[in-house]
């Protein structure tokens, strides 16, 4: 569904809809207004490699990504394209946006560079509870999304959120609700800390990259 305003235009898409994909003619900057848009890129092999998510608020679009990226409705969304002319004028703007989404994709690297499946993870929950969510918060994105963004497989994502609940680290309620009971525990674990309270104990993670 496509709302169009004499500011701009807004467009309301089923979850796993494609926002946009190479080749597509470009429309410039994209603010997501609902939901969460995953940024894919399909290697030749047809792999997926989910690069990065963008939520409520996020800019996509903004380093001609449509050229390489595919940006695809994690959830139902609701994005706002901005005319071009209120684009062409605002050019600080994107150069604050650049700015974040160099230090969003610095964010992506740190975390495939850790060596266990348990410092992703846990790198990527404290990513979610900094974006607003808080420490209580629904896990809006699908097993199968977080692996192929982290680099993992289905079986070991699971298996390491089985672990973390198991642990007393994390808990789960109704409705993939998730609760972080203890975020000192959790920061350590991101830094390729113990998972053990016995273990030697590494400085905590931050991880720097919120609204």
């Amino acid at each position: 569904m496509v709302m169009t305003h004499p500011s701009g235009r807004r467009r309301i898409l089923p979850k796993d809809a494609v926002v946009y994909a190479p080749g597509d003619p470009t429309h410039g900057l994209l603010r997501i207004e609902e939901g969460i848009v995953r940024l894919c890129l399909y290697l030749a092999d047809g792999q997926r490699v989910i690069v990065g998510f963008a939520f409520p608020g996020d800019i996509v679009g903004l380093i001609d990504d449509h050229q390489m990226l595919t940006a695809e409705a994690a959830t139902s969304v609701m994005v706002y394209e901005s005319p071009s002319a209120e684009q062409e004028n605002d050019g600080p703007r994107k150069i604050r946006l650049l700015s974040l989404a160099l230090r969003q994709t610095y964010f992506v690297l740190a975390i495939r560079s850790r060596r266990h499946a348990r410092a992703r993870v846990a790198a990527f929950l404290l990513d979610l509870a900094g974006r607003r969510l808080g420490t209580e918060f629904r896990l809006p994105l699908s097993l199968t999304d977080l692996a192929d963004h982290l680099g993992l497989t289905l079986h070991t994502i699971s298996r390491t959120l089985t672990e973390f609940r198991r642990r007393g680290v994390l808990r789960q309620g109704r409705g993939r609700v998730f609760t972080i009971t203890q975020t000192d525990r959790l920061r350590e674990i991101a830094n390729e800390g113990p998972l053990f309270a016995s273990e030697n104990h590494l400085p905590s993670f931050s991880p720097g990259i919120t609204h």
